[in-house]
């Protein structure tokens, strides 16, 4: 049953980690915040989560304090891209 509670999970934070990187991208110049994403999304710490596994991953750049601002790399918007084709 552990196993699967951390299946879940996984998943829960991939479907989240996709929504900021969506919402990132689709933003792309201007920057998005933390608590902005939070707000849209509707867990803090899911956020946070996602976007820690995001910026390890290379596909965030986070800048700031409290209110951190995000953008995505060149490695993103190059995967969205083709994605997109």
């Amino acid at each position: 049953m552990r196993k699967d509670r951390m299946r879940h999970y996984l998943r829960g934070n991939e479907i989240v980690q996709r929504s900021i990187l969506a919402l990132v991208l689709a933003s792309d110049p201007m920057a998005r915040t933390v608590p902005e994403l939070a707000r849209e999304i509707g867990d803090r710490d899911d956020v946070e989560q996602a976007v820690g596994a995001l910026t390890k991953h290379g596909l965030l750049e986070v800048q700031g304090g409290k209110s951190r601002t995000l953008r995505p790399t060149d490695t993103a918007r190059r995967c969205h891209r083709l994605d997109a084709w």
